[in-house]
């Protein structure tokens, strides 16, 4: 082939490429940015969530900003953040809400200003139209009881860790819990409203088991809260098993404590694809193509150490070269 010809075939090839790009972005076309705020980074279940939404936007050609507001007591923090996103003027926010009371004049704000809103997992208790992704937190709850209950044989004294009580989806977690517990009365509830981390729940399921000798089962709300819990009872000299807890995810060691008997059950979803679920629904909304209000909830599973083998995790977990 003569230069001439070659040049012309590589002229013909760069025109080819430029309509396929001008015709994927068409020109003037700004690309889209969205911030996700969390409220509790360091949670092992806002890391695999990253990832979901890094991807997902990765995919969709968008701009994440992740903020974090460093911890659920930090109300005022994440109010700051929204409002700096505001100003800024992104196309729309996914929030996990740090409280779900203290959070609503802010995001009413947002609602009024007529920037796209999903509320992801964790409410916000606007009465003001808006798309939620949930997850079904009395079921959670209602989940781990039925599993404590039956092991329990319906007799014993369980302590409950449901997290932060400012927060819609542990209250809606306990209230799941309860709910199904009085239904037996051999069964004997405490809860304990602490921070999300692993030194509240050992320093508590420690104070617990000193003041009530007979307990026989723990429900724990996240990772970080089931780390302490088992932390604790292995630190007490309890037998792996004496004491039944189910916790949630199998992020942060999970997986290896149920391997090795100290954690029987936990509470699974498809975390992960709950977040590129949410930055779908966003972009949807920021296009004109999903208007709120919507609630899609999505679906729970109880693993046991008989069935951890055969869970299918595609959803929920992401690559251990992977982290955040």
């Amino acid at each position: 082939m003569g230069r001439k010809a070659l040049l012309g075939v590589c002229l013909a090839f760069v025109f080819a490429l430029g309509a396929i790009l001008v015709g994927t972005l068409p020109a003037g076309a700004k690309q889209l940015e969205i911030a996700v705020m969390v409220p509790n980074g360091v949670d092992p279940y806002f890391t695999a969530k990253r990832y979901g939404y890094e991807t997902e936007c990765e995919k969709l050609g968008v701009k994440m900003l992740f903020l974090d507001a460093g911890g659920y007591a930090n109300v005022n923090k994440q109010i700051g953040q929204i409002e700096d996103m505001l100003q800024r003027g992104v196309d729309g926010i996914i929030l996990g809400a740090t409280s779900a009371q203290g959070t609503v004049p802010v995001v009413d704000k947002v609602i009024d200003k007529g920037m796209p809103l999903v509320i992801d997992n964790l409410d916000s208790l606007t009465k003001k139209p808006v798309l939620r992704i949930m997850k079904n937190g009395v079921l959670v709850g209602l989940l781990r009881a039925v599993y404590i209950v039956e092991q329990l044989k319906g007799k014993g004294t369980v302590l409950v860790l449901p997290g932060p009580s400012a927060v819609s989806l542990c209250q809606e977690e306990h209230r799941g819990f309860v709910e199904y517990a009085k239904h037996f009365p051999g069964i004997k509830v405490i809860t304990e409203w602490t921070p999300s981390s692993p030194d509240a729940g050992m320093k508590t399921v420690e104070g617990v088991m000193q003041a009530h000798p007979d307990l026989k089962a723990i429900a724990c709300f996240s990772p970080p809260l089931s780390t302490g819990a088992v932390k604790a009872v292995q630190a007490s000299g309890v037998k792996k098993g004496d004491i039944i807890i189910v916790g949630q995810m199998l992020d942060a060691g999970m997986e290896e404590y149920m391997k090795n008997g100290w954690l029987q059950a936990t509470v699974m979803c498809d975390h992960i694809e709950m977040a590129r679920e949410a930055v779908r629904m966003l972009v949807k909304e920021i296009k004109g193509e999903l208007k709120p209000p919507l609630y899609n909830q999505i679906d729970h599973y109880l693993v046991t150490e008989g069935t951890l083998e055969q869970f299918d995790r595609k959803g929920s977990t992401y690559p251990k070269e992977w982290r955040k």
